[in-house]
């Protein structure tokens, strides 16, 4: 495999991780109180769209090469990265005290 067959296996991969993560969540979320898990549940579907919408990029990215492709691999590296962050502070809501 080339690079960017080897870079698409890799996100996709990691985006279906990070679905099953969400779902995971979501599921966790009925033994909290309801004020927090609608605040919880409200954070878990905006990360869902965006893992859409990453999705949806990584698409568009299978379809490209050349210049346009190194600019969109920048763009979802950046995206990743806010993604994975901002599922970690979801999960670390988990573990604070309510």
């Amino acid at each position: 495999m080339g690079k960017k067959e080897d870079y698409v296996e890799k996100l996709a991969t990691q985006l279906k991780l990070f679905g099953t993560r969400l779902d995971e969540l979501k599921m966790r979320t009925e033994n909290e109180a309801q004020e927090h898990k609608t605040r919880l549940l409200r954070e878990i579907s905006d990360l869902n769209a965006k893992r859409l919408d990453a999705q949806l990029n990584l698409h568009r990215l299978k379809e490209t090469s050349g210049e346009v492709w190194e600019t969109l691999v920048t763009g979802m590296d950046k995206a990743w990265g806010e993604m994975k962050d901002a599922l970690h502070e979801v999960g670390e809501k988990f573990r604070q005290p309510r």
